[in-house]
């Protein structure tokens, strides 16, 4: 130890002699002032809403034409440490000075170490460039940049190992650098390979770049550190075994010594990606599972698959990754896998796709979504769960763990739900018909959304949770009335779809009109028309945005997704009847249906109300209803949700009546406690002049502020000697 100390110390003091260390370390911090150059045009554009992620993240992790200029500093930082001294006949005279080889190396590289880590002091200008032009008054995560700064240096260690390997095995620093130069940049590049070869079976974890990104975010994982003192040990034991070259006799037993740290090194890599394990120094524990998603990944039933759905829009890209970094702590906790897909490689499409996230094609195509599947059933989570996104365009909260931990929960809840479809009235059918002229789509939403779909006809069974008449071309007989009031009395749900496709040239009455009016509501025989909402594609349909009342059912739906509704009829309410879906106050009720229509003094007046709630669970709280309270809902079309409509994917129809007959159960899905955060982002103010005297000091005044230092320290020392 005391040779390797008076290595160190000396080759740290020929080295700061050298006029050659002060250009190199201009160069490393102009590298390090264009990437953070582009930070600050990223962070200041006002255009462009503030990124999501860490500080220095980009930083940090860099780019790959900044890593390729950092490779050469790196390269000459190492090149002269053994080549020089062999040339010059200094390399004996160490040895002979009761020096070994391995203190001789080991001294030499931790003396390049030393000046890697002195060149990256400067930049920590940067963090006071951001204090002073930050908009928002965020604190700053310390840890984070302490860790982040370390695993910077550390990495860089590592790969000054092999540089100096390089310039053990020649005797020219020209030569140390090629053979340098070429050496970091197979191993740099080795990482890089997946993201231009997705085909490539190379472990993510070789990646340089994303292991700093995750330690510049806090987390010092385990296979981060693995890779690093690998690749350290492995570099530094080939340099040892090469600076023995032709000196001893057991250089051959050295290499193959090397080769065996090499396998060791890689053994350890894979069992650390196999078992990870990480350490979350941030601050805010951002890169940390909340116990209860622990908890709940640990006790899932079965296992479970969450697709991530790539967007096509770059912006959103960052959120997306934090999908996946979360989605992957969810896999190291229990029986989840994760995979990221293109939308179009997805069974069915972008269209199957759509429809099960309940948003148009092309926004799921645009904005991506994430899929869940957990024993046969399947949720979508668009991206107005995982964030939320202002005006703006800046992101106020991520709650990507709180979206993602209760689809798992109601994926896997215990509590079935039981919904019973009436039969024998004419009502569509659940299960394929012509022309899809049926509710297959919404028997299958049903099935997947764990809600078992039977077929009754007569009075319904006791577990029955929800009885559903969808259409009924024939009234109902009072029998089968008194049998649906006993099952609202005794807390069931009910839920009324009138048909709107005229029979023998009328609308046909349900039969259930008395129950519904019991709960103050009417069906007319009306049919709502709204010019504003109306498409052009199909005649007499209206696509409904911005109707949903604020009620448990429409959650999720307002101005996020559309439901479509063919010549629904009006619905009338009074008393504590509640609308639930509305078209606009263009809207009116139309009566006369054998011409077009024209809002005569006798139609209905708008907004006309397509879906109402019954008046004994109009007030119902969020959880379900009341003890006691009647649970009804009645709709003015069943054709509005046929298979023919749904298909096409502008419509999450059978979306939003999976909502409501669970609503109707009383059995909500489960609530987690799981909290958003706010966003790690960072936006600074600066006009054009201070943007580029930003700019002009981090990439030519830091440096030639590094260079005239250094000069002026060499004067003084010429002077003295």
């Amino acid at each position: 130890m005391r040779a390797l100390y008076w290595v160190w110390r000396r080759e740290l003091q020929v080295t700061l002699r050298a006029p050659i260390i002060y250009i190199v370390g201009g160069l490393f911090l102009a590298v390090q002032g264009i990437a953070f150059a582009g930070l600050v045009g990223v962070l200041s554009d006002p255009r462009k809403p503030a990124p999501l992620g860490a500080l220095l993240e980009g930083q940090l992790a860099g780019t790959l034409l900044t890593w390729v200029l950092q490779l050469v500093v790196l390269t000459l930082l190492g090149m002269r440490t053994i080549a020089d001294d062999k040339r010059g006949g200094a390399w004996e005279l160490l040895l002979t000075a009761q020096v070994g080889e391995g203190a001789a190396v080991v001294g030499k590289w931790l003396a390049a170490v030393t000046v890697y880590a002195l060149l990256w002091m400067p930049t920590l200008a940067y963090l006071g460039v951001v204090a002073l032009f930050r908009a928002d008054g965020g604190g700053w995560d310390v840890p984070s940049i302490a860790c982040g700064y370390a695993g910077a240096i550390a990495m860089g260690a590592a790969l000054l190992a092999w540089a100096v390997a390089a310039s053990a095995a020649t005797t020219t620093s020209l030569a140390a650098g090629a053979l340098g130069f070429g050496l970091l940049i197979v191993i740099f590049l080795a990482g890089e390979l997946p993201s231009v070869w997705p085909e490539a079976h190379v472990p993510a974890v070789l990646s340089v770049r994303a292991q700093l990104v995750t330690l510049s975010r806090g987390e010092l994982a385990l296979p981060a550190v693995v890779l690093v003192v690998a690749l350290a040990v492995t570099g530094l034991s080939l340099a040892i075994a090469l600076a023995c070259a032709g000196r001893r006799r057991d250089t051959g037993r050295r290499v193959i010594a090397t080769g065996i740290v090499a396998v060791i090194g890689a053994l350890a890599l894979a069992i650390a990606t196999r078992h990870p394990a990480s350490w979350d120094v941030s601050a805010a524990r951002r890169n940390s599972l909340d116990p209860e998603t622990r908890a709940l990944v640990a006790a899932l039933p079965a296992p479970a698959t969450i697709t991530i759905v790539e967007p096509t829009l770059g912006a959103l890209a960052p959120i997306y990754d934090e999908v996946a970094r979360v989605a992957d702590r969810m896999a190291h906790a229990g029986p989840v896998r994760v995979t990221r897909v293109d939308p179009a490689a997805l069974p069915g499409g972008i269209p199957a796709a759509a429809r099960l996230a309940g948003v148009l094609p092309h926004d799921l195509a645009s904005n991506g979504a994430v899929i869940v599947e957990l024993a046969g059933k399947r949720r979508a989570v668009d991206l107005l769960q995982l964030a939320d996104i202002d005006a703006s365009g800046s992101i106020a909260q991520v709650a990507v763990e709180r979206a993602l931990t209760g689809t798992l929960a109601e994926l896997a809840q215990a509590a079935p739900v039981t919904a019973c479809f009436t039969t024998g009235h004419g009502e569509l059918p659940v299960t394929h018909a012509d022309k899809d002229a049926d509710w297959s789509a919404v028997a299958d939403r049903l099935r997947g959304a764990g809600i078992s779909v039977e077929l009754i006809d007569g009075a319904p069974p006791a577990h029955c949770d929800v009885v559903v008449v969808a259409g009924p071309a024939a009234p109902l007989s009072a029998d089968d009335a008194i049998a649906l009031q006993a099952v609202v009395a005794r807390g069931g749900g009910l839920l009324v779809a009138a048909a709107s496709r005229p029979i023998n040239g009328s609308l046909a009455p349900t039969g259930l009109e008395g129950l519904l009016a019991n709960e103050g509501i009417g069906i007319t025989d009306a049919i709502a028309v709204d010019p504003s909402l109306a498409m052009r594609e199909l005649p007499g349909a209206l696509l409904v945005f911005d109707g949903y009342a604020a009620h448990p059912v429409n959650a999720g739906f307002e101005r996020a997704r559309p439901t479509l509704w063919y010549e629904p009829r009006a619905l009338t309410v009074s008393g504590g009847a509640a609308s639930l879906i509305r078209a606009s106050a263009a809207s009116w009720g139309e009566r006369d249906r054998a011409h077009r229509p024209e809002q005569d003094p006798d139609d209905l007046a708008g907004p006309i109300v397509l879906a109402a709630v019954g008046s004994s669970a109009g007030g119902a709280p969020a959880s379900g209803s009341a003890a006691g309270a009647h649970r009804v809902i009645a709709l003015g079309s069943a054709e509005s949700f046929a298979t023919s409509l749904l298909a096409g994917g502008a419509s999450a129809g059978d979306l939003w009546l999976a909502h409501a007959i669970r609503w109707l159960a009383g059995k909500p899905a489960p609530a987690v406690a799981v909290a958003a955060r706010a966003p790690d982002q960072v936006k600074l103010v600066m006009t054009a002049g201070q943007r580029r005297a930003v700019i002009a000091l981090c990439t030519a005044g830091i440096p030639l502020a590094w260079l005239l230092l250094g000069g002026a320290l060499l004067l003084v020392r010429r002077r003295r000697a």
